[in-house]
């Protein structure tokens, strides 16, 4: 039996590196106790000054601590900046899943990652059944196109301890760990494809790797309701359950994203 995601119990996670990003969490976080009051919430703002190694101050329904990234950190103010960020994020959802990622105690976990720069319009409408293995992404384009991946801005991640989705998430997070001491030369865009790609490619890697193993991946093909990108002008998307300001674009264009009051839909 299908169950609507807005009935299950669920632990929502994101976290904010650097300055520009702490504004945008508590944002996309407003959006979320606002659809999803019952959700639990774990969270990461960082980098924490004064703590040797890179900390992050973290947030959940079982009080705060701080989780320290088990290898070197250091941007250089490259590209490759974004990308080492990009791929904490698999060793943050690791954390998340291991230590977080069954609310309430049900015998399943069901972890959602969601970029800080998202915003929620809505309640998430996606269908699961409940006591399966399951990995639910956007799907950026056709077989064989170049954007042929999952994309890395909203990931839903269900699975019993020690299942099979729990194996994705650990290679997922080995890899990108392994990413972040030997990142891609040179830093351009183009480098990372050649490369092997930012978390989202790596986990669409993975994810290929492990398509012999019992699981069920759904894509999400809808990429406007799901992924939906605000045009340079600050407009949404109409139709979009999910706003993605693409905080990215911030490197590329003045006075990006727009104030949050100018973000909130009626």
């Amino acid at each position: 039996m299908h169950t609507r995601i807005d009935q299950l119990p669920v632990v929502l996670t994101s976290f904010a590196y650097r300055e520009e990003y702490l504004p945008e969490l508590e944002g996309m976080l407003a959006t979320v106790r606002r659809h999803h009051p019952t959700w639990h919430l774990v969270t990461g703002r960082g980098p924490v000054s004064g703590v040797k190694g890179t900390a992050l101050e973290v947030e959940s329904p079982h009080g705060n601590s701080r989780w320290t990234l088990p290898v070197p950190f250091e941007l250089d103010g490259s590209f490759n900046d974004w990308l080492r960020i990009n791929w904490m994020k698999a060793w943050w959802v690791a954390q998340v899943w291991h230590q977080f990622g069954s609310p309430g105690g049900i015998p399943i976990n069901r972890v959602i990652w969601l970029d800080a720069d998202a915003r929620l319009n809505g309640p998430l409408d996606i269908f699961l059944e409940p006591e399966k293995e399951v990995v639910v992404g956007v799907w950026g384009g056709a077989e064989g196109t170049p954007d042929d991946h999952i994309l890395g801005g909203f990931l839903v991640l269900q699975g019993s301890k020690a299942g099979v989705v729990e194996s994705i998430i650990n290679e997922w997070s080995t890899r990108c760990l392994a990413h972040i001491c030997n990142p891609p030369s040179p830093s351009s865009p183009s480098a990372i494809r050649r490369w092997g790609g930012g978390d989202q490619e790596v986990l669409t890697m993975v994810l290929s790797e492990m398509k012999r193993l019992q699981f069920t991946l759904c894509k999400l093909m809808e990429y406007d309701k799901y992924c939906g990108e605000p045009d340079l002008a600050g407009v949404p998307k109409q139709g979009a359950l999910i706003d993605q300001w693409m905080m990215n674009r911030k490197l590329r264009f003045n006075n990006w994203p727009p104030p949050e009051s100018a973000r909130r839909r009626s």
